[in-house]
């Protein structure tokens, strides 16, 4: 299986759903969302054949749009020669963050078992949320998340996952899956109830409904040699590749928030 581009694939599924438009690039997939800024989920390319993808293409799409914009790429050997050429035209590296896998959907352990976690309806989209907002974020950021949120959350394909605690909501996640490839997003906890096993109680039970929905592959990310690269590997996850974004327009990147 081609981790990478199947990963990418389906991160861009959710893009779609979150309401980017989706443009096919030569050895890669553009997306723009119309506002002015880059970021994760906002207006970036994945290369997915370094052979193939064409730096300049990229920046015309971007430049007719008016829009700052990362160019995406792993780790992986074949992506080198591509991240030199990136660097020789003066792009930036943004923060790096870790594609990680769990594909034997088998092991994990450290849940709490008086964290309940339970899908959620759009009815309590705003106390979902909420929860996100243990973050702290721009307004302009918050309100895009929010318009995301309410496209993603009409799709089939996610399901908004929040964690109970002593009858308060106290943990957040969003699994989306997408033929037979699972990810695992915006994992959140409450301050005050950190340290209580909330991010991985709900990461484990997106992992088993993974698993009764026969996925091949169940992935997520995270900050490079964070907090949250521990977890996840406690939990049975390893790492896969970097993932590396490049960009002209550092100031437009979120490395201010803290990982997830």
């Amino acid at each position: 299986m081609d981790v990478w581009r199947v990963a990418t694939n389906n991160w861009s599924e959710l893009r779609v759903a979150m309401g980017c438009r989706r443009v096919r690039v030569r050895g890669g997939l553009a997306h723009t969302y119309p506002i002015q800024r880059s970021g994760t989920f906002y207006n970036s390319a994945f290369v997915q054949t370094p052979q193939s993808f064409v730096i300049a293409e990229v920046e015309r799409l971007y430049a007719e749009r008016k829009l700052p914009f990362a160019i995406t790429l792993s780790s992986l050997k074949p992506y080198e020669n591509l991240g030199k050429s990136l660097e020789r035209l003066r792009y930036s590296l943004a923060p790096t963050w870790t594609l990680m896998t769990h594909t034997k959907l088998t092991g994990g352990s450290g849940s709490n078992p008086e964290v309940r976690v339970a899908e959620i309806d759009r009815s309590n989209l705003g106390e979902w949320f909420e929860l996100q907002d243990s973050f702290p974020q721009a307004e302009k950021s918050r309100q895009t998340r929010l318009e995301m949120i309410e496209r993603v959350s009409k799709e089939k394909s996610a399901r908004l996952l929040v964690a109970s605690l002593q009858g308060k909501f106290v943990g957040a996640g969003l699994l989306f899956m997408k033929h037979k490839v699972a990810s695992i997003h915006m994992i959140a906890t409450l301050s005050d109830f950190r340290r209580k096993h909330v991010a991985t109680t709900v990461t484990l039970e997106a992992i088993r409904r993974s698993k009764e929905s026969e996925a091949r592959l169940v992935w997520l990310r995270t900050r490079k040699g964070g907090i949250g690269e521990k977890v996840y590997s406690k939990i049975g996850f390893t790492p896969f590749a970097d993932i590396r974004s490049y960009t002209k327009t550092p100031e437009y990147e979120e490395a201010n928030l803290p990982p997830k």
